[in-house]
């Protein structure tokens, strides 16, 4: 673990360096307007629920009047039912308060979610799919401070109850004794490095964003479970031609000690690894990679192209070449929004064994 903390620190100072020049913020509103109110119907399909149909609601702000160095803020509600019979109900909302000093995020939810599983690893057939049903409660601040320039430490709590966990007696959760197939509460305080010269928190075309976070869950902040969770989010965009953006990212998760199994690392969904289904390979730890290449076309209309690698581990030590999972596919973009430059993407990505279409508001990244 000493070895890995190493990795992580090193990476964030080789990051911090290469992503830390001034970037102005570009995803403004119009410098006469310092609120917009949205409601809008929309749709989404992805493998993990087939086709869905919502409501969202966005309140877009700056924190102080013609302030052109502070990004949008945003305060946001998705309600959203789905064809496999899933509910969701999201409040969310980033505040970026005056000379970007502080910056607040909030994420809640309520869920009602049907899901699948294969079972634990980086290896697990396909023939072991199983189907289960979970109602979740989810919700997680954090609260960061400039430090230097774009640089944030930030602390974090987060907490998840999860109830009615529905599953089929003797396959594979039984089979694996698997962490938190009872349901149970996670819930634990945290800390956040971060680092984040992006001139759009939406679509970004130039700079990038740096994040460590290292969480503890235990009996002192009175969860069901006790472990500790690290990550790290590097992503990069550069501008590459005319409205042409290169996109790049890694991300890597470890978990020590006991994770129940909602809390694990898993490969696939709408942002990592597309065309794989969310959880497809799930484990302690998680690597994984993008790029997507992204061109606009013309009037509100733009293509993408993207690749992506990664693997779970139940150590980090077992992590080798040979065992990288690949996706790739490719995508059309609607810009719904100009001024916030809100996309919506519709992604079609290939894995093995597998493919899936997306159509989802916001980048994947």
């Amino acid at each position: 673990m000493r070895n890995t903390l190493a990795i992580i620190l090193l990476s964030i100072t080789y990051a911090f360096n290469a992503t830390a020049g001034e970037v102005t913020a570009d995803d403004t509103l119009a410098k006469e307007q310092n609120t917009k109110f949205l409601i809008f119907p929309f749709f989404l399909k992805s493998p993990e629920t087939n086709w869905g149909f919502g409501f969202a609601t966005a309140y877009f702000f700056k924190a102080k009047k013609d302030d052109k160095d502070i990004r949008t803020s945003d305060v946001n509600l998705v309600s959203l039912y789905t064809l496999n019979k899933q509910l969701l109900v999201v409040l969310g909302s980033t505040v970026y308060f005056p000379q970007e000093k502080y910056i607040f995020r909030w994420q809640s939810s309520y869920s009602y979610y049907p899901d699948k599983f294969w079972g634990i690893g980086n290896s697990t057939e396909k023939s072991a799919e199983e189907d289960y049903s979970i109602k979740q409660f989810y919700f997680n601040p954090q609260f960061l401070m400039r430090v230097y320039k774009k640089f944030y430490f930030g602390l974090s709590a987060e907490f998840q109850q999860i109830n009615d966990f529905t599953y089929t007696s003797g396959g594979v959760f039984d089979q694996q004794d698997v962490v938190g197939r009872n349901g149970g509460s996670t819930s634990g305080l945290g800390f956040l490095l971060t680092l984040d010269s992006r001139n759009n928190a939406y679509s970004p075309s130039k700079g990038g964003f740096v994040e460590f976070n290292l969480t503890r869950f235990g009996k002192l902040f009175q969860s069901d479970f006790d472990f500790t969770t690290y990550s790290l989010e590097l992503k990069k965009f550069y501008h590459i031609g005319v409205n042409r953006v290169l996109a790049a990212q890694l991300y890597g998760k470890i978990n020590t000690g006991e994770p129940p199994v909602r809390n694990l690392a898993m490969i696939g969904g709408s942002e990592m690894m597309r065309g794989f289904y969310k959880g497809r390979y799930a484990d302690k730890d998680m690597f994984t990679s993008q790029v997507e290449l992204r061109q606009y076309l013309f009037w509100r209309i733009g293509v993408v192209a993207f690749a992506g690698a990664g693997q779970v581990s139940d150590n980090v030590n077992q992590v080798r070449w040979d065992r990288f999972h690949y996706s790739y596919g490719g995508g059309l973009r609607i810009m719904v929004q100009e001024k916030e430059k809100l996309n919506l993407r519709i992604d079609y990505g290939i894995a093995e064994g597998g493919s899936g279409v997306y159509v989802i508001l916001k980048e994947a990244f």
